[in-house]
């Protein structure tokens, strides 16, 4: 995963105790690739936490960067769904 800078985060999910943060993030070609990052906000002391620290997904790149950012909240639900690697 290259380093990258997002744009502005899409609407944030919550998902049980976690916040789910879309991004999205241009590629070379002037597409978009799904960013997300997940918080933990609930069930935990001294809330917020990082779960999953911002993650570039650069399998499928999108056309415009509202797409790169819905699938980027729904790839992360998924992973909080999934209990896919939470930190916290």
């Amino acid at each position: 995963m290259s380093a990258f800078t997002p744009m502005q985060s899409f609407n944030p999910w919550d998902e049980g105790d976690y916040r789910v943060y879309g991004s999205a993030a241009l590629t070379p070609d002037g597409n978009y690739w799904p960013a997300y990052q997940i918080d933990r906000v609930h069930g935990i002391p001294n809330p917020p936490q990082q779960a999953v620290p911002l993650y570039q997904v650069e399998e499928q790149s999108f056309a415009t960067e509202d797409l790169a950012k819905m699938m980027a909240v729904s790839l992360g639900v998924g992973r909080v769904r999934a209990q896919d690697r939470l930190g916290c």
